[in-house]
């Protein structure tokens, strides 16, 4: 039987995961500065990586 893991224990998710929150941590800074629409393309391109990690495993 194959032993049993979760995607969360990927070191590349981890690091994917840390990425995400800084880039939401610059999304933050361009919402104050009214750039919108490229703070939620760094948004939005956080969680993809770690989407795709997640169901590839």
């Amino acid at each position: 039987m194959r032993p049993h893991w979760r995607f969360e224990d990927l070191e590349i998710w981890r690091l994917a995961q840390a990425l995400a929150v800084k880039l939401h941590t610059v999304a933050e800074k361009l919402d104050q500065r009214r750039c919108y629409r490229y703070a939620e393309q760094l948004r939005a391109a956080g969680l993809s990586v770690t989407n795709n990690i997640a169901e590839g495993s």
